[in-house]
């Protein structure tokens, strides 16, 4: 799903690119800014967080968080001294769906057995979905608008035999031994589309998507190169003229990205708007917003971005902490740039469409802004339960070990109606895998709705009732990897769901939303209700060489720093990332979160099977020698959640940020002969798409110091 499956071949190509010397193992040196070089602490083994008890230190009033190594710290710090008075909530949904980008002609897609609806059958009687050929934008960019090139020829799966024709076309004949229906290039499209010197894979109508010229069936499409309509379109009565941005006719492909699995996956409409959902919680001087957003991940650098046009709507000071999560759909856009176009394998630029990268920003900012306006009197309640994996989830890396809770906030004003229900759980977005191109939330999607509008089932105990207000969906610990993948999934009626459909997606959807509803029927209500914020800044090293290679070549732009310019990317000279951690208290309730999409085991442990939900921990026929490895060299507890404060405790994955898998150190597994760019053997993909080992001891060691402060009560040093 990430970087490392398709940057693997690019090495050689991508360094010499971009002007940098290659040395056969990824060590190029990268033309980039960047700080002088420092060497990483090596933190060791992944010990437990242990809180200090030394004594408590008084601090001056109105402390800056960051001069004691903190992003935030309220109270106590600067315009947040107390969190004293009673609890106002507010909540917002801002639509974040993309709305400025070109579609490509579906026959340049590859055949697919099964595509999600609506995705059309092609003239030939072919599903075409997912990725653009790869030679889409190259050898076959002049096909026409059939999309048949010289040379092309395959068997589709409609049968026939010599009474039964297959579709009316001249490319189309019966292959009466293997009835079925062949498709094969026998002249040039009669249309005048082909060979024109235009391209045709996709319509090059410009971002607005409103083409000049409509064809026989009523579809958009394209002039021909005189610019009239090709013979058998006519004039589209709505055009209004070329986009004035410049994007229409230019040759140029503006395509919004899809964000997940192997990159050059065009979006081709939207099935439903993807959100800034954003909730404020706001008690004396001290005010927190937490968004969760539909995209596969954000990095840090756009969420200061958010931070700070957040202060220019509102005023400095106004939120004092802003945490964003990304529900990491992969039915969204590329919001991160690895996911863009390639050739012949090779991404050769951002999949992170700029104009978008903008408007995000903006609509982010906009979410807190509405959220914090509304903000009223609130009362909260709040529940869990354990969801099990049947049916909902799989855990595809071993050891198997799955935190099933699910956590459920209802926030009510004086007059008892909602104002927000948060469900915090983890599972991947990605019921509909690798097939759809139209813009989604997932199952997300359908959870928030069957919340706030209610979903019915036959059998009335199955039915989810509406309970209006905003809803939303925080992700949770996703790392394992915890995914959705073939499972067969009950709607409410009990009916089983095995295609990779919205129906499929609806089911997870709504079972989810079920057992939301289940949790806030037991649920408790709290009175306790003062906000604290905690946020810890930290820095970590970048060892995985592919992520050498994208910065290098522009795919991934955030800051790097740590690092001497003038050097390459070796040991000893590898760059950081600025990241950070936070934690957030609403009396008994604390959420507390990670850059990214940390293994459960990081979570909870689970070595003794207690996080298996029934399933065998480690086949030792399939993996010799893991179950003896992990008892061995598997940390003892406590964990994380064991060590973090609070009687419900929400972990928010992808906070703030999107750095890969976190994966325990003790099995953090690489390939001897070519690591990062090949997995080495056993389940260890996500080490190719993860920043290196020492990623997550140094986020525990972050943790460590920020506990210690979260227990002493007080920002000193």
């Amino acid at each position: 799903m990430y970087i490392g499956r398709w940057l693997r071949v690019v090495g050689f190509l991508l360094c010499a690119a971009a002007g940098i010397a290659w040395n056969g193992v990824v060590s190029c040196q990268p033309e980039m800014g960047g700080e002088d070089s420092s060497v990483k602490e090596q933190s060791g083994g992944e010990s437990p967080v242990v809180a200090d008890s030394s004594t408590t230190k008084d601090e001056p009033a109105g402390i800056d968080p960051k001069s004691v190594g903190y992003n935030a710290i309220c109270p106590g710090g600067q315009g947040c001294l107390s969190n004293k008075g009673e609890l106002k909530v507010g909540a917002a949904a801002v639509k974040i769906t993309p709305q400025a980008y070109e579609v490509a002609r579906w026959v340049y897609f590859d055949r697919r057995g099964f595509c999600p609806p609506p995705t059309p059958r092609s003239a030939f009687g072919a599903f075409h979905c997912g990725t653009l050929n790869a030679q889409a934008s190259g050898s076959r960019r002049d096909c026409g608008r059939d999309g048949l090139c010289p040379r092309d020829k395959w068997t589709t799966d409609i049968e026939c035999d010599e009474n039964k024709a297959c579709p009316s076309n001249p490319n189309i004949t019966c292959n009466t031994q293997a009835k079925r229906c062949v498709v094969a290039y026998t002249q040039p499209d009669e249309d005048g589309s082909e060979k024109d010197g235009l391209p045709d894979f996709f319509l090059d109508c410009g971002r607005d998507r409103v083409c000049p010229c409509l064809d026989a069936q009523g579809k958009p499409s394209y002039y021909g190169k005189d610019k009239t309509c090709l013979a058998g379109d006519k004039p589209n009565p709505d055009y209004k003229g070329p986009d004035a941005d410049g994007s229409e006719g230019d040759g140029e492909f503006q395509a919004m990205w899809m964000g997940g699995f192997g990159g050059n996956q065009p979006m081709q409409g939207v099935h439903d708007d993807t959100w800034a959902r954003a909730l404020i919680f706001e008690t004396g001087e001290t005010t927190v917003a937490i968004v969760s957003i539909d995209v596969v991940g954000y990095f840090f650098d756009e969420v200061q971005k958010i931070r700070k046009r957040v202060q220019e709507l509102l005023s400095e000071g106004a939120v004092d902490y802003i945490l964003v999560s990304s529900t990491h759909t992969h039915e969204g856009p590329d919001t991160m740039g690895q996911w863009g176009p390639r050739q012949s394998g090779v991404p050769y630029q951002t999949g992170f469409d700029p104009e978008y990268r903008k408007v995000l920003v903006e609509q982010i900012a906009q979410s807190v802004k509405q959220a914090y306006e509304k903000r009223q009197v609130a009362k909260l309640k709040v529940g869990r339960v354990q969801t099990g994996l049947k049916g909902l989830a799989l855990d595809t890396r071993v050891p198997v070990v799955f935190d099933d809770t699910l956590l459920a906030l209802h926030a009510t004003n004086e007059k008892g109606e909602t104002i927000a229900t948060l469900v915090n759980w983890g599972n991947h977005p990605e019921v509909l895998a690798n097939r759809n191109n139209y813009l989604s939330s997932d199952f997300c999607h359908y959870t928030r709705e069957a919340l706030e509008q209610g979903a019915t089932a036959q059998d009335p105990s199955s039915a989810v009732q509406a309970k209006g207000g905003i809803s939303i969906y925080l992700q949770g610990s996703i790392g394992g990897l915890i995914a959705p993948w073939g499972l067969e999934i009950k709607d409410l009626d009990g009916t089983v769901h095995k295609k990779d459909d919205w129906d499929r997606a609806r089911a997870l959807g709504q079972q989810v939303a079920l057992r939301t509803q289940q949790a806030l029927d037991k649920g408790q209500d709290i009175t306790d209700t003062a906000v604290s914020i905690w946020a810890k800044a930290v820095k970590l090293t970048v060892e995985n060489r592919v992520f050498h290679l994208a910065f290098s070549g522009g795919l991934l732009d955030r800051t790097i720093t740590d690092y001497n310019d003038s050097l390459p990317f070796t040991e000893g000279n590898f760059p950081k990332v600025p990241t950070e951690v936070a934690l957030i208290k609403v009396g008994p309730l604390t959420f507390y979160s990670m850059p990214g999409e940390l293994d459960p085991q990081v979570l909870v442990g689970g070595y003794d099977g207690s996080y298996s939900h029934g399933y065998e921990i480690i086949r030792d026929d399939k993996y010799p020698g893991l179950r003896e490895k992990m008892k061995k060299d598997a940390p003892k507890g406590p964990y994380l959640k064991e060590r973090v404060p609070g009687t419900y405790k929400f972990f928010v994955g992808l906070g703030n940020d999107q750095l890969g898998y976190l994966l325990a150190r003790w099995n953090f597994v690489l390939d001897e002969k070519n690591p990062y760019f090949s997995d080495a053997k056993g389940d260890h993909y996500e080490e190719t798409n993860s920043l290196g080992p020492d990623t997550v001891p140094d986020l525990l060691k972050a943790y460590d110091e920020l506990l210690t402060r979260v227990r002493q009560g007080t920002p000193s040093p």
